[in-house]
């Protein structure tokens, strides 16, 4: 069954692969930069990165600074994220902090999904229904950069982001083996059968889980992410590359 949703002019489906270009820039000039190259390089969508963000906990330059990429990226989708230190970030941040910035975020208009990381958060459905109010979408993460859990202790993962009401739900495992990246892409396979709407993503990090980059149409992942500067994660291929591997196994699975 194939999912949708519709992003401006462009949509995630659980039969295609998007590529989204993360944006890694401490200051609004740099910001705007490195938004200005995603776009010329055509990227569908980007990370806003806001962890990098020195003027994150200024609200006036938070909001200047989203008002400048938006008009950017009309037909770009936008992803914001604030990613904390426990899963991998740039920031030490409290509860009340990161959902204050978050909340603000999505009264701004001016930007079309927004990552909560659900289990550090308290009443994470609550929270999640008032950022959907807001109009914004919302991608639910979880990251392990420790391991790669169980089967089924990742697929209830995806239980407890898909009970918040998330509308795309993102797991992150750091693998030792091979088994375990095939299990990751496992995970995702059940989660992505299992949920009549909701979209899920995977990504097995480092460069032993890089296959779960690339193969994300096999079991529903519809989020990729590909470094056109500056890597925000192990294992992430750069954008051009990842264009390449994506054209030739279109190509290649038409025939």
């Amino acid at each position: 069954m194939s999912k949708k949703l519709f992003i401006k002019d462009k949509y995630l489906s659980s039969d295609k692969l998007t590529v989204c270009v993360p944006i890694v820039a401490a200051t609004k000039e740099a910001l705007i930069q490195q938004v200005q190259n995603a776009v010329k390089a055509q990227a569908d969508m980007i990370e806003l990165r806001a962890d990098f963000f020195t003027f994150l906990r200024d609200k006036d330059a938070l909001a200047d600074a989203l008002d400048a990429v938006s008009e950017l990226t009309p037909s770009t989708m936008v992803l914001f994220t604030i990613r904390t230190k426990l899963e991998g970030g740039e920031i030490d941040i409290s509860e009340e902090d990161y959902k204050n910035i978050l909340l603000f975020a999505s009264t701004t208009g001016l930007v079309d999904i927004i990552d909560v990381e659900t289990s550090h958060i308290r009443e994470a459905t609550h929270f999640v229904n008032l950022l959907r109010n807001n109009g914004v979408y919302v991608l639910a993460s979880h990251h392990d950069f420790q391991k790669t859990p169980e089967l089924l202790d990742m697929t209830d993962i995806y239980d407890q982001m898909q009970q918040t009401g998330a509308d795309i739900l993102k797991l992150a495992v750091m693998p030792e083996d091979s088994a375990q990246v095939l299990r990751a892409l496992k995970a995702a396979d059940i989660a992505n059968e299992e949920y009549d709407e909701e979209l899920v993503v995977v990504i097995s990090m480092g460069k032993l889980g890089m296959l779960t980059r690339i193969a994300g149409p096999l079991v529903g992942s519809c989020i990729t992410f590909a470094a056109l500067e500056k890597s925000s994660a192990p294992g992430q291929i750069g954008y051009e590359d990842m264009n390449i591997i994506l054209q030739i196994l279109d190509k290649n699975g038409d025939n």
